[in-house]
Order: C-alpha cells, then sequence, then structure tokens
C-alpha cells in the first residue's frame, strides 16, 4: 500500500507552540512528539508499503533527522522537499530515502495527481488588491493546472489561508488535519471520486441552463415538423 504524509517537523521545538493540540496528542517535548509521531506513522505504513512524506521533514543537524527516519520501518520510503527541508539532495538521500524531488506525479482514480509540498497558489485576481490577502510564499506555490494536487505546508489552519482536509481539487495530508497518521492510497481515491462526483453551484446552473436549451431546441424541432405535417 502506498501511504502519503507531511509536516513532521522533527527536532522542531517550535512546532509545539505553532500547534499547540500536537502537545495534548503526541507529548510536551520534541522527543515525545517525535517519539510518539513515527508510533503512528508505524501503526500503518508498515515494512514493504511505500511512504511517501510530502514536505518538512524535520529542522536540525543531519544525525539526528536521521535517528528519527530510521525509526520508520517502512523500507521504501519518497521524499518531496518542503520549504523547511534544508539538506541537500545527496544528505537526503543518505537518509534511507528511496527517491527525493520537489514535485511527482501520480494516477490515482484514472486522475494524474500532482504531489507537491506547497498547495495552488491563488488567482491573480484575488491577490491584487490591498485587502486580500498574498501568499507570503506565492513564488512557491504551483500555478493550478486543472489537475488534483497532493500538499502539506499549512498545518491546522494557523496561516492566514486555513485548514483543509479537501478544497477543490487539493488533497492536503499534513500530519495535523489526519490525527497524526498517514493516508492512504484508498483513501485519496475515494476523496478523489467523491470530489468529482460533487457539482458546484456554478456546475449545476450551467447543467440546468444546458438542459433547457436542449429543450428548447427540440420544442422547436417538433414544432416545425408539426407544421410540415398540417401544410401536407
Amino acid at each position: 500500500m502506498i501511504y502519503f504524509t507531511s509536516d513532521f517537523h522533527f527536532n522542531h521545538t517550535q512546532i509545539l507552540e505553532y500547534e499547540p493540540r500536537r502537545k495534548e496528542v503526541l507529548g510536551t517535548t520534541i522527543a515525545e512528539h517525535d517519539e510518539n509521531l513515527i508510533k503512528r506513522i508505524n501503526s500503518r505504513a508498515r515494512e514493504h508499503d511505500t511512504l511517501i512524506i510530502v514536505g518538512d521533514l524535520g529542522l536540525s543537524k543531519f544525525s539526528d533527522i536521521k535517528a528519527c527516519v530510521d525509526k520508520l520501518v517502512c523500507r521504501h520510503k519518497i521524499m518531496v522537499l518542503g520549504n523547511h527541508d534544508k539538506l541537500s539532495y545527496g544528505q537526503t538521500n543518505r537518509l534511507g530515502f528511496s527517491w527525493v524531488c520537489y514535485e511527482t506525479k501520480l494516477k490515482i482514480a484514472g486522475e494524474y495527481v500532482r504531489i507537491c509540498h506547497h498547495p495552488y497558489r491563488k488567482p491573480w485576481y484575488k491577490c491584487i488588491f490591498p485587502w486580500q490577502y498574498k501568499e507570503k510564499d506565492r513564488n512557491k506555490r504551483p500555478i493550478d493546472t486543472g489537475n488534483f494536487l497532493i500538499h502539506g505546508h499549512i498545518h491546522s489552519g494557523g496561516h492566514r489561508d486555513g485548514a483543509w482536509r479537501v478544497f477543490k481539487r487539493m488533497i492536503n495530508v499534513g500530519v495535523d488535519v489526519s490525527n497524526y497518521y498517514p493516508v492512504s492510497l484508498n483513501e485519496i481515491a475515494d476523496l478523489i471520486t467523491k470530489t468529482k462526483a460533487k457539482k458546484t453551484k456554478f456546475q449545476k446552473i450551467l447543467d440546468y441552463l444546458s438542459f433547457l436549451c436542449g429543450k428548447f431546441a427540440v420544442s422547436n424541432i417538433i414544432d416545425k415538423e408539426t407544421r410540415k405535417c398540417v401544410k401536407s
């Protein structure tokens, strides 16, 4: 099974201040936090599974982060780098990852899904006026290409963006919105299928207008045929 997760922040003491719920669930010290988070990850992503970490693995020196990664039982690990991942490609590979990248793609539920640490940037018209919130990391965020996107980065909503599990075509796999567990491929596929099945109000209006236009066109054809029959 493939699992997705993000934003561990191993050895990052300040994460307990930024995300106070972690203190309640994972422990009041960063050592307890890291240990209990690893236990939760290992309870699902087992030895022969694949674990894709979508950024922000840890903030510390190589040896400290490696000590945490070595406790993950999953052998096949892929690292999609985030804004807090400061180790070099070579160092990250030596942590035990099969592959290290900034972005990748995977076909899930019939869709080519992008996998990147940052969510999509807002459209330009939503950030041109002074009162509109502008993402401070806007240039790092990918442009919406119409694909589904698996991402992390936004945590539980301490950012102005707010937090979501699913928003439009974006699926957040950060631990803060997943109860500190990884998210399985089956769960992602189910979320994509449900999202595709939902129609926005605008889409429903367009469908209704299309239905009316079609009905009007058919009605016109029937009227024309009726008039022909009468004339004949």
